[in-house]
């Protein structure tokens, strides 16, 4: 799962998902901070977020406290293990590992994409 949200992005082409298109951000917000990975395990832990990247639909994270997570976009669906480390988010769900840095601003996380892309988690 080493490159697990762009080989989500590219199995969402696959599945044929409709495509909005918008401005991609490639940076954190100004004053952005990283957190610690005690302080990003509890911005998570049983919380459901959703992303929307610049193109195509929206995506559904739900984070259990006991380290599983679940991921819907459109018609795909991804589930495995998640964890923290420093300030980044890891995920194993045995198609994809990899780990994503995290930042926090106004209590808003903000993740980067493999892609450069950065997405804002919006809590739900």
């Amino acid at each position: 799962m080493k490159q697990f949200l762009s080989t989500t992005a590219m199995a969402m082409a696959l599945l044929g998902a409709s495509a909005t298109v918008t401005a991609q951000t490639t940076a954190y917000p100004e004053g952005a901070e990283l957190l610690t990975q005690e302080a990003l395990r509890e911005a998570l832990a049983d919380k459901v977020f959703s992303t929307a990247p610049a193109q195509g639909p929206k995506w559904q994270w739900q984070f259990k406290a006991d380290g599983r997570f679940y991921l819907s976009v459109g018609n795909y669906s991804d589930s495995g293990q998640w964890s923290t480390k420093e300030s980044s988010l890891c995920l194993d769900s045995g198609k994809n590992v990899g780990c994503n840095e995290m930042r926090r601003k106004d209590g808003v996380l903000y993740l980067k994409r493999n892609s450069g892309e950065v997405v804002s988690f919006q809590l739900k």
